[in-house]
């Protein structure tokens, strides 16, 4: 069997991320022994080293390594832990096809999405069974966020804020899997940073502080990956995101504007109609009634 397979995971569905925590061994302690679990289990070694089996497959998991365990199969320990280590574990389930192969493989959806719904497009997602982080830190502070919903009693953290948390661990780990160079990466997390963040002010000097480079530098990588400056990207996805208020729920556009990131109602309208063709009150008339069928 190939070395480090690739996991291929069809979407839609999303895989859900149900639970984790971060557990620490004693020099001496085996990893459980688990069998027939449905779920997924990605382990993220923070310090120390796992010995673990998989069926018939061993792994050494080194600090700052990741492995993906597959739901149904056998694992447990190849031999007890030699220091204290530390380490995250994730669970997360998905009734999409799944592959696990020496190259990645395009999967058909489960799903069937009518073609009308031209927005939605089947994706792949790719894991390397085990992996160097290339941004420990950054992925580790992302594992700490999505594990509030799990380990602390705070109310405040609801589903579908967890699944958000968890499908941005999943976008870092996508992308520092894929052999990339810095540009692409940069640009990657520059948009990441973007989409979870366009409802605040942000402002190219944002941008430079956040990520210690350049104005131009910036504005290079994202025109050249996504083909829009920051500002442009900004814009655009805001007003998809008012596009979506406005046909879901019966918000004022004074609270939609606000809800994302448009200081001004007027300024919003404008640019709302501008990409759209219409404005924001006789676009939701328009729509509203097609939208509920």
């Amino acid at each position: 069997m190939n070395e480090n397979p690739i996991i291929s995971i069809s979407a839609p569905p999303l895989p859900i991320f149900i639970e984790g925590n971060l557990t620490t061994f004693k020099p001496g302690t085996f990893h459980p022994n688990r069998k027939n679990l449905q779920y997924f289990n990605i382990i993220f070694v923070k310090e120390g080293t796992l010995y673990l089996t998989e069926e018939d497959n061993q792994y050494t998991i080194h600090k700052d390594e990741t492995l993906i365990l597959l739901p149904n199969k056998h694992h447990y320990a190849s031999k007890p832990v030699d220091n204290k280590t530390i380490f995250y574990w994730i669970h997360f389930y998905t009734t999409g096809n799944v592959s696990e192969s020496s190259t990645p493989k395009q999967l058909d959806s489960n799903i069937t999405i009518p073609s009308l719904h031209f927005h939605n497009q089947f994706h792949t997602i790719h894991f390397k069974k085990k992996a160097k982080l290339i941004d420990a830190w950054e992925i580790y502070q992302k594992i700490e966020e999505l594990l509030v919903a799990t380990t602390k009693e705070d109310t405040s953290i609801h589903f579908w804020d967890t699944q958000q948390r968890f499908f941005s661990l999943i976008n870092l780990l996508v992308a520092q899997n894929d052999a990339k160079d810095a540009g692409i990466l940069m640009a990657e997390k520059i948009e990441q940073y973007l989409r979870e963040h366009f409802n605040e002010e942000i402002t190219n000097h944002t941008l430079v502080e956040r990520f210690n480079l350049h104005e131009n530098t910036i504005t290079k990588y994202l025109k050249e990956y996504y083909g829009y400056t920051p500002m442009e990207f900004l814009k655009e996805y805001r007003l998809d995101y008012a596009r979506n208020l406005l046909l879901k729920t019966d918000y004022p556009i004074q609270q939609i504007a606000e809800e994302c990131g448009f200081k001004y109602a007027a300024y919003f309208s404008r640019a709302f109609k501008n990409k759209f063709n219409c404005a924001p009150l006789p676009y939701r008339t328009k729509h509203i009634g097609q939208y509920n069928k």
